[in-house]
């Protein structure tokens, strides 16, 4: 047992021994010839601020109470014009209920008539196979995108889909019967009228179906003026209704920003708003306001009249502000270096200095892997962080040295020049 034992504290101990050679060697062979590299990829850098703020609209509440029997006839965002119908109130749970089964047999009319408009045959099935899918489609990008407004739409016109094209299957006698069903049952529940209070738009614009608190308190025109003081007395008022109607077609968004993170940023400037939440794109934005420092803070407006039919449920955002983007070649920036190139006269000849010695350049460029050499390809700095540059090749340069995305960027090397065999 003994012996056994010891055995493996001989084996153990040879392999910790070769492992410790073995990194030992590879951490001298490194100092020797600290030779690595990297690969060279395109990248999009941008200058931006992390900030929190509020959407700002001119809006105004609809009447109404929470709890009340009512049926919203307008999508999320839908432009509605002054005096059309945004919803119906209904007296009792009975009236809603009938309502609503006069709406789906009304839809389930407008479907039949429909299919019963259509000839069968091939070029009809294969239509109505075609609208189905696109709908299924639809349905399917809206739900994946979060949007539940939009996916609600694509569901419902999915279904008709569906239901036309199993309708254009039935023999006429049958689509006729059941037309003139649902037209002994629609008349049915017309006539019994069920009391309704009708909700209209006072003026033209979108309509919402939230109401927040904030209607009256965030308008463009205290944002217009907003100090840091006011901006952090921002707290909702009590407020009630069945939705609200968003007027105009500006909106902005107020935010809180310290000195240090503004830059040189002025009223005037165009920069990019990107939120973080509830709306997938990039906005471009105009400065419209910059107020008075208080305690090294300033309350920046920003305005646009793009998108706002995609903003009437947002309030409270985190962002970004982004102030320039930059586009090129991403490399360590170790591997950029400040190297020599011989200037020449426009037929190609050496300049000389008044010694006779070539006369050369500095240039800035990074040393590439080509093959088993290293060669030297100029670029010009686009934007530098602490740990990587942004680049792109120098103007003029011929297409042998050109820096492409992809090339095995040289970041340490034993005394580097253009030529120098190397093996990586």
């Amino acid at each position: 047992m003994k012996t056994g034992t010891l055995a493996t504290k001989l084996m153990l101990a040879a392999i910790f021994a070769a492992v410790f050679i073995y990194f030992g060697l590879s951490l001298a062979a490194y100092f020797a010839n600290p030779f690595t590299t990297s690969q060279a990829y395109p990248y999009v850098s941008e200058n931006a601020a992390a900030v929190s703020g509020y959407v700002v609209r001119s809006e105004q509440v609809l009447p109404g109470q929470a709890g009340e029997l009512v049926y919203v006839s307008r999508s999320e965002g839908e432009r509605v014009s002054a005096g059309g119908t945004v919803a119906q109130i209904y007296q009792s749970a009975q009236s809603l209920g009938d309502a609503n089964t006069l709406r789906s047999l009304t839809e389930q009319l407008e479907q039949l008539l429909y299919a019963q408009s259509l000839t069968a045959g091939t070029q009809t099935e294969l239509r109505l196979e075609e609208e189905v899918a696109s709908s299924l489609t639809a349905f399917h990008s809206t739900l994946a995108s979060g949007n539940l407004t939009a996916a609600a739409n694509a569901g419902g016109n999915l279904r008709a889909a569906v239901l036309k094209r199993s309708y254009v299957y039935s023999g006429a006698e049958d689509l006729s019967a059941a037309v003139a069903s649902l037209q002994a049952q629609i008349a049915s529940l017309s006539a019994a009228g069920a009391g309704t209070q009708r909700v209209t738009a006072p003026q033209s614009g979108l309509f919402s179906g939230m109401v927040d608190g904030y209607e009256s308190v965030l308008t463009l025109e205290a944002a217009a003026e907003m100090t840091p003081s006011q901006y952090k007395a921002i707290a909702p008022a009590p407020a009630e209704g069945l939705g609200r109607i968003v007027l105009g077609t500006r909106w902005a968004f107020v935010t809180l920003m310290s000195v240090r993170d503004m830059g040189r940023l002025q009223a005037g400037d165009t920069v990019t708003l990107r939120f973080q939440t509830g709306l997938d794109r990039d906005m471009t934005m105009k400065v419209t306001h910059i107020s008075a420092e208080e305690a090294g803070q300033k309350v920046v407006t920003l305005e646009s009249e793009e998108y706002l039919n995609l903003t009437t449920l947002l309030r409270r955002q985190n962002a970004q502000l982004i102030f320039d983007s930059y586009t090129g070649i991403r490399v360590p920036r170790a591997a950029v270096r400040l190297g020599e190139e011989p200037v020449t006269d426009e037929e190609g000849n050496p300049v000389l200095e008044a010694d006779g010695t070539p006369r050369t350049r500095s240039i800035t460029g990074v040393y590439c892997v080509w093959g088993t050499f290293a060669r030297f390809k100029p670029v010009e700095v686009v934007w530098q962080e602490e740990d990587y540059m942004l680049v792109r090749p120098a103007e003029g340069t011929g297409e042998s040295r050109r820096l492409r995305s992809g090339d095995t960027v040289i970041i340490a090397a034993v005394d580097l020049y253009d030529g120098k065999v190397i093996n990586g």
